[in-house]
């Protein structure tokens, strides 16, 4: 009878343990197959100067750079895409074309880098060192690209914004091919929708979504999932910042903002949180695309921040 029971037990642990990992690679599968939804694009054709920054092995790292009008040197607004770190490319940008305009407008160069992604042999922190080696890339050939050393604003969407949020935060913790021993300076940062604190997702979840990438152990993998969290890099003297978080994200819950928030007060640092009250996780959620009024809102927002930060006059005042 014992023998019986335990059997039993052992079988409904199975099944138990079979329906939370399909659980689990349902829910990661739901999130590989998010894509950002399109805000109407416009009409204008944007060229970009593409470069390469960085050849790893074989693999080109490339970045894109689109200028307003006129003669520089440009302040730039640094942009890497979302995609949950496994998917996604530079051309991502167009999907904030509204945002992307309004940088033109105000005479500010655009530039949208790749990084690695998620694959065999490539994890973090590969990607936070490829987006600080296109920054310092982006800071010693200023000259020839026309842009402005100690001008940047870096901004991003979902794991874009994470990396770019970290690696500003932490200018000197993950070095790659540039040995600089600081950044350029960052004068500010744009995130729309990042996880700010990988370990508040589900632990057990996330950890068993990443073993195909990840080879180590538990608590090896949370240790580094802490130290590539932004918030924990979060200190007095960091370069103000500009969240912008929907209240409904299905993807990266909108208490992630709020645990950013509250560690950028205890510390003192400049974060400025814009929340979405029917927001998920994307910017035509935020904009409501059937309201002019409102993407007008949010690009004042925006402009104001960049303004502020790049030491820019108000665009009246630009023409």
């Amino acid at each position: 009878m014992k023998r019986e029971t335990a059997w039993l037990m052992g079988g409904a642990a199975i099944l138990t343990t079979a329906a939370a990992g399909a659980s689990i690679w349902n829910n990661y599968g739901a999130l590989l197959r998010w894509t950002e939804p399109a805000l109407p694009l416009s009409e204008v054709q944007l060229a970009p100067r593409t470069v390469v920054y960085k050849t790893v092995h074989t693999q080109e790292l490339k970045l894109d750079l689109y200028y307003p009008p006129g003669d520089g040197p440009f302040p730039v607004a640094i942009y890497a895409h979302g995609g949950a770190f496994v998917r996604g490319n530079r051309d991502d940008v167009f999907c904030f074309t509204p945002i992307m305009e309004r940088f033109l407008e105000l005479g500010i160069a655009v530039c949208s880098i790749d990084y690695r992604l998620f694959e065999d042999g490539s994890y973090f922190p590969d990607n936070l060192e490829d987006v600080r080696d296109a920054l310092c890339f982006l800071n010693q050939e200023a000259d020839d690209l026309q842009i402005m050393r100690g001008r940047m604003v870096l901004w991003g969407d979902s794991a874009g914004a994470a990396l770019m949020l970290t690696t500003a935060l932490a200018p000197t913790e993950f070095v790659g091919e540039q040995k600089m021993e600081r950044l350029p300076l960052i004068s500010g940062v744009i995130a729309l929708y990042p996880p700010t604190n990988f370990l508040l997702f589900k632990f057990i979840q996330t950890w068993i979504a990443h073993i195909k990438f990840y080879g180590g152990g538990r608590e090896e993998w949370r240790e580094l999932m802490t130290r590539v969290s932004p918030v924990t890099h979060l200190r007095a003297d960091s370069p103000p910042i500009m969240l912008l978080h929907g209240k409904k994200d299905p993807i990266v819950p909108f208490t992630q903002a709020l645990h950013f928030v509250e560690k950028g007060a205890d510390v003192g640092a400049d974060v400025r949180l814009f929340s979405f009250p029917n927001g998920t996780h994307s910017l035509a959620s935020f904009a409501q695309t059937e309201n002019p009024l409102k993407i007008e809102r949010l690009l004042e927002r925006i402009e104001a921040f960049s303004c502020q930060v790049l030491a820019l006059p108000p665009r009246e005042t630009l023409h």
